[in-house]
């Protein structure tokens, strides 16, 4: 399609009528002093001063006129020109713009790479000896706080089973699990936790509310993983994660019954 012309400034409207009725006024002028006769008319018969009367008037109007029009027409480019830097400002910010995500999106990759390669490396061993290895870690994570935590409920006498009982039972259980798995946990949190600063930075810097790097991220995480992240926030044994979550809402598609909260109604409602 054709480029839609650009409209002109006023600047150059009232510029453009100076000149031409500059024009309209050199016209009238040469008629009026009836100018071609006396270019025709011998030396001797033409009328004295009719060519200075009619120099005095093309500098007195016309070219006043035409020298107003040159101020208005060097108004327009004035204008034009701080209108090109605009719009080279824009595309040098969009460039940068340009420029910095495809930065941000290879530091991005290199860092989902190496979650992807911690979660890989994650092993345990379930009591028959079988390896449990990479997601399938944190969901026999999941199975061994919750396993630990209903077998203790279900032993306590009905009076004791309060709601402040349970959770500190469930905390104490996930505390214990956790710290056995420390070592090799540590690497994968707090590589997810520079994922999500990095992403903060780049979202307050650019000013990109809609980045779609924190949502790639959460779609990666499963319901296990989900668990895990939320309980060492709940519990505070990396305080970041609550930060994460209200910037990101990283638990947002956590199911319900996976919940400390959701699993201790559970309980109290079974007993």
């Amino acid at each position: 399609m054709p480029e839609k012309k650009q409209n002109l400034s006023r600047y150059e409207i009232i510029g453009y009528i100076l000149i031409a009725a500059g024009a309209i006024v050199l016209i009238w002028g040469t008629i009026k002093f009836n100018l071609v006769h006396e270019l025709y008319t011998e030396t001797g018969e033409r009328e004295g001063g009719t060519f200075g009367e009619y120099g005095e008037f093309i500098g007195g109007i016309v070219g006043s006129l035409w020298a107003l029009a040159g101020v208005f027409l060097f108004f327009a480019t004035l204008t034009y020109q701080k209108r090109e830097f605009e719009l080279q400002r824009f595309e040098l910010h969009k460039t940068q713009k340009i420029f910095q995500q495809q930065n941000f999106s290879t530091l991005y990759i290199s860092f989902i790479n190496k979650h992807n390669d911690i979660i890989d490396s994650l092993t345990a061993y379930d009591i028959n000896q079988s390896e449990r290895k990479g997601t399938n870690f944190f969901v026999f994570f999941q199975e061994k706080v919750q396993s630990s935590f209903i077998q203790k409920v279900r032993d306590l006498q009905p009076q004791d089973r309060t709601e402040e009982a349970l959770f500190s039972i469930f905390r104490d259980y996930f505390t214990y699990h956790f710290s056995f798995y420390q070592n090799s946990l540590d690497p994968y949190l707090k590589n997810l936790s520079v994922l999500f600063k990095l992403i903060q930075r780049y979202r307050s810097e650019t000013h990109d509310k809609g980045e779609y790097y924190s949502f790639i991220t959460k779609a990666s995480f499963t319901q296990s993983e989900l668990f895990l992240i939320y309980h060492v926030a709940q519990f505070n044994l990396l305080k970041e994660f609550n930060a994460f979550d209200d910037a990101f809402d990283v638990f947002e598609d956590l199911v319900e019954e996976y919940k400390v909260e959701a699993i201790i109604q559970q309980e109290l409602h079974t007993a």
